[in-house]
């Protein structure tokens, strides 16, 4: 055991290491800003070059070696986490760019209780006499991606606590970066636009129906001198993006597949519309994998191109980022109801040596619409890492803050990212606790009301409310009557309140878009009609709740779905 303060007194220095990094430089000051936060003992970070009697060591060097001969630093994994407690030493390392900083994290959170919910939400329990047990610990993520899409959960900060690696996140130098993408997915018109090169080389777009054409098509990704450019294209990209790790090669967002003989004869050897662009994409990794060597290259299997190939297999650099979008999210991925996607990954498990997927945990058309899948989450990650699964992106309301439940499922996603095999139930109860406070039992009951109400249901990412069953009226009545419980709950506490408020604004949207459907239920069920106020008042109090200021870090809601439909508009449309 090491005493690390008492009474609010530091007892041990922080030591940094000589040829420390800058992440290396930040996890120690991170370290000390909570310890004295938590203890409110002033400990002193300082390089050390010989090992004191008692002291915190924060990442590789000499030091480190001294304390753990047994481990070789230079050899961890880049975001592999090394938790040591004995003899009068704690140390704190990983490896490098980000693993130092996990690690201090992982202290964090697994030895002090640190939780950080949200940008604005953060527990830090107050300990003056802090002593810490012996220590051994060593892990490293179980996806090499992770990517919770939501929009507060860009925050840099957030997602480096959360341990978040991905794409979007403002993750700077500080934070060890992160996985940089040139180009995301949907990207073949990026590569090669139609505008720029359709009127000299109309053959490298879809032949349909016996003509050239561009608009709501593909590429023709078997012509060869296409082929040649995108080499060129691709490798004019890497220069121009020297840190990016992964570069996408994919297909648009629609249909228009090219059904030239050469590309039809190639999907129907494979048995699957990918093919065409899996050889593509084969090609180019084969040219360029040698002079990118820490690059991937990245193509979709999704919607029309899902299917895995018969016999062609893509290479160790290549990517396949398998989709979901098809799914019913209210049971587990794995379930009768989503048999063909069980096939799917099933089947790329098999081919593919790096699997990604593109999850989807919103309704893209309704944001602020109860949509709940809280409690398969954590099945949905164990399954995809069970079958192989290296990396994950988890779409969200990803342009604005107000998502339903945004704040839970990013923060319980993120901690099932980095380990699938913890119960998500238990960490939906720690979250509620900490997030709700006092309201987090009625929360809680609310969750367990909206799941049980879907679990027969097959909601999509763009669910239309009028047909779910979780939004009938007797279900939203008694969600109603929780979230007023929830509010008095913590009704002197002006925080929590506002989380419980905002937290409410799905179940009024819900009222709001279904009125006069809701209305007509209650009647054939002979039921009181009972709503929480009249239409308009309603849509008064919902607005000033979604568009109000907020605590730091949060701003007013600005789209309530994907098409970009404000709350002032919607609320014109609904009351009129």
């Amino acid at each position: 055991m090491l005493p690390l303060s008492r009474r609010g007194k530091p007892l041990v220095p922080i030591l940094t290491q000589q040829g420390a990094t800058e992440t290396e430089l930040y996890a120690a000051e991170e370290l000390q800003a909570h310890l004295q936060a938590a203890t409110g003992a002033p400990f002193e970070i300082r390089e050390g070059s010989s090992l004191l009697p008692h002291a915190i060591v924060v990442g590789q060097g000499a030091l480190a070696e001294r304390l753990r001969p047994d481990v070789n630093f230079r050899a961890l994994g880049d975001e592999e986490v090394v938790l040591s407690c004995r003899d009068g030493y704690l140390l704190l390392a990983g490896g490098r760019p980000r693993g130092t900083l996990y690690a201090v994290y992982r202290f964090l959170h697994t030895q002090l209780g640190v939780r950080w919910w949200a940008p604005w939400a953060i527990h830090i329990p107050r300990k003056r006499d802090l002593t810490i047990p012996t220590l051994n610990l060593r892990e490293q993520p179980a996806f090499e991606y992770r990517e919770p899409f939501w929009f507060h959960a860009f925050e840099g900060d957030w997602a480096a606590r959360n341990y978040s690696n991905g794409s979007r996140p403002n993750l700077t130098s500080k934070h060890g970066g992160k996985i940089t993408y040139a180009g995301l997915v949907l990207s073949s018109f990026w590569l090669v636009p139609p505008q720029t090169y359709f009127e000299q080389h109309p053959e490298w777009y879809s032949l349909i129906e016996g003509k050239r054409r561009w608009e709501r098509a593909q590429l023709c990704w078997t012509n060869p001198e296409l082929r040649e450019f995108l080499v060129e294209r691709v490798r004019q990209v890497l220069r121009e993006n020297p840190r990016a790790r992964i570069v996408s090669i994919s297909q648009e967002d629609w249909t228009g597949a090219c059904r030239c003989d050469h590309c039809r004869a190639v999907e129907e050897r494979e048995g699957s519309a990918v093919a065409p662009i899996l050889e593509a994409v084969n090609y180019i990794a084969e040219r360029l994998e040698r002079e990118f060597p820490h690059v991937a290259f990245d193509t979709l299997a999704y919607w029309y191109t899902r299917k895995p190939t018969r016999t062609l297999r893509p290479r160790p650099s290549v990517i396949v980022r398998l989709c979901s979008i098809e799914c019913s999210f209210a049971q587990p991925l794995e379930s009768p109801k989503n048999a063909d996607f069980v096939d799917d990954i099933r089947g790329w498990s098999e081919r593919c040596q790096r699997l990604y997927v593109w999850d989807y945990t919103t309704n893209f058309s309704h944001y602020l619409l109860p949509h709940p899948n809280y409690f398969v989450l954590g099945a949905n990650l164990r399954f995809f890492h069970k079958h192989g699964v290296r990396g994950v992106f988890e779409q969200g309301a990803y342009q604005s803050h107000g998502g339903e439940m945004a704040e839970l499922k990013a923060w319980v996603l993120a901690q099932l990212l980095w380990n699938p095999y913890q119960d998500g139930n238990r960490l939906i109860d720690e979250f509620l606790r900490g997030y709700f406070g006092a309201a987090a039992r009625h929360v809680g009951s609310y969750l367990r009301l909206m799941a049980d109400a879907a679990r027969e249901f097959k909601m999509t990412c763009f669910t239309n409310p009028a047909n779910a069953p979780y939004l009938r009226y007797p279900v939203l009545r008694r969600a109603e009557m929780l979230w007023e419980r929830a509010e008095r709950a913590v009704q002197d506490n002006p925080d929590l309140r506002w989380r419980v408020q905002v937290a409410r604004l799905p179940v009024w949207y819900a009222w709001l878009v279904n009125w006069d459907s809701l209305q007509e239920q209650a009647n054939t069920a002979k039921q009181v009609w009972q709503p929480p106020a009249d239409k308009k008042t309603l849509a008064q109090s919902w607005i000033q709740r979604a568009t109000a200021p907020g605590p730091e870090g949060w701003k007013p809601i600005t789209h309530v779905n994907e098409a970009g439909v404000t709350p002032e508009e919607f609320v014109k449309k609904v009351v009129g």
